[in-house]
């Protein structure tokens, strides 16, 4: 049944909420069909990213073993071999010299000139060359934009989701052959919903974390 649903649906982020809450959710045994699965991955695949580059990519661990010793790599203990699929995001710190490409690209279809991709490019290298920091902040946060899409694609398909940011990430680099120009962005348990779970409702005033013009200043209500 599942299986067909994600089929005929089409995901529409729109339409879909977040759901995820505070506390782990509680799994069926039902495993995820991998039709399922790689819609998921393929609404993804579709997120816009700096020059087209994709920074993130997946790995998928089904088995009791993997499962397992993610859970045990986490810092914030938290059920993750009780989900039948468990997603390892990871996020590429050189995609961004794929920009030449695109660049060129831009250029054939003469959506720029020559003169103006290399100009370009000279400021992509000049920016990204700055520090190794400005590389990685990039990476994460179109790999955390792929997260979320993951996310909402979720709710769609009557799917429980949620991530971990906390855990060990040499361990995870060593045990999934993961290369070093890569950083673990987050783990994303996915499984079908054991019980109906009453979405959490913020306490917080959006005062509290919405600032108007500068950080710290409170937002002033629309007239």
């Amino acid at each position: 049944m599942y299986e067909n649903a994600a089929a005929d649906n089409e995901l529409s982020p729109n339409k879909a909420h977040l759901g995820v809450g505070p506390t782990f959710p509680r799994f069926s045994g039902q495993d995820i069909a991998d039709a399922c699965l790689r819609r998921l991955l393929q609404a993804a695949s579709l997120v816009p990213s700096d020059w087209n580059s994709q920074t993130w990519r997946w790995i998928v661990v089904r088995r009791d073993g993997g499962k397992k010793y993610l859970e045990a790599a986490t810092y914030l203990k938290v059920p993750l071999s009780s989900a039948p699929v468990v997603l390892i995001c990871i996020a590429d710190t050189l995609a961004w010299k794929s920009a030449p490409q695109y660049l060129e690209g831009l250029i054939s279809r003469r959506k720029i000139t020559e003169e103006e991709g290399r100009e370009t490019l000279r400021r992509v290298w000049e920016y990204y060359s700055s520090s190794p920091e400005v590389a990685k902040r990039t990476a994460l946060a179109n790999a955390f934009a792929a997260v979320h899409q993951v996310l909402l694609g979720a709710e769609e398909c009557n799917l429980s989701a949620h991530w971990v940011t906390e855990f060990d990430e040499s361990k995870l680099k060593t045990h999934f052959h993961i290369p070093d120009h890569f950083l673990v962005g987050a783990l994303v348990a996915i499984g079908y919903r054991e019980e109906t779970q009453v979405q959490p409702v913020s306490t917080l005033s959006s005062c509290t974390f919405v600032y108007e013009e500068k950080f710290g200043e409170a937002l002033a209500p629309t007239p």
